[in-house]
């Protein structure tokens, strides 16, 4: 397929973000510029999984190449409308969340990744989403307190070196974690006396029938193609 560009929505999934991220890199480094859709939740998560710089530091400097935050969007998200001047030759939504995907099967766009899709469909451009619930999946807690560890100390020493609020002291249960903050500093690593805590924890999710069925319904809809890993897009282009 010949491509202008790419624009790429990304919604708030761990399963195959990382790979979404290799494949983006890998377009921007084949010369596609590629613009990429964040929403709220999938801004929280690449910030999780320290993959925001990452995925900053990959896209080409021409446009349509740059990172639109839903966050910091007005209501009605009208860059996405780049999609009726021809600005894209193909959009991707990877990961997908089950709330995205169940946006999009009933015609929902109320977020920013839910509007790209609705205005690719509008627009008959190319529309290709890789929905996490659909597959049995690796993927990753990115930050953990075993707490079958976490019994020993008075207070948390992780917490308290902890520069980003990512570990913060807790009243109840000593130690309240928030992904989103870290920065892979690893200081709470070194303070914790008995390794309780975890990075990059791997999990198996697996898929749930109630679930696919409403993912299937997808493939109902016109110019929708449900893939199955990112790396399917560079087959597509080429």
């Amino acid at each position: 397929m010949p491509t202008r560009a790419v624009a790429w929505g990304v919604a708030g999934a761990g399963a195959f973000l990382g790979e979404s991220v290799e494949v983006i890199d890998e377009l921007s480094r084949r010369g596609v510029p590629v613009t990429v859709y964040v929403s709220r939740a999938g801004e929280y998560v690449l910030r999780a999984y320290g993959l925001q710089e990452r995925l900053e530091r990959a896209l080409l400097r021409v446009y349509p190449a740059e990172v639109i935050y839903e966050s910091r969007e007005v209501p009605g998200f009208f860059k996405a409308s780049r999609l009726y001047h021809g600005a894209y030759s193909l959009v991707v939504i990877s990961p997908a969340t089950l709330n995205t995907v169940s946006k999009i099967v009933h015609g929902l766009a109320d977020t920013l990744v839910s509007t790209l899709a609705m205005h690719a469909i509008k627009s008959n451009t190319p529309l290709y989403i890789l929905p996490v619930d659909l597959y049995e999946s690796k993927s990753t807690i990115p930050l953990l307190v075993d707490r079958s560890r976490c019994v020993l100390c008075g207070h948390c020493y992780a917490a308290r070196a902890c520069p980003t609020g990512a570990l913060s002291p807790h009243e109840y249960f000593k130690v309240s974690v928030a992904p989103h903050l870290c920065t892979r500093c690893y200081v709470c690593l070194a303070e914790c006396p008995y390794s309780a805590i975890k990075f990059d924890v791997e999990i198996t999710v697996k898929p749930a029938p109630y679930y696919t069925s409403i993912i299937e319904r997808l493939r109902e809809m016109p110019g929708v193609t449900i893939i199955d890993t990112p790396r399917r897009v560079l087959e597509i282009i080429h």
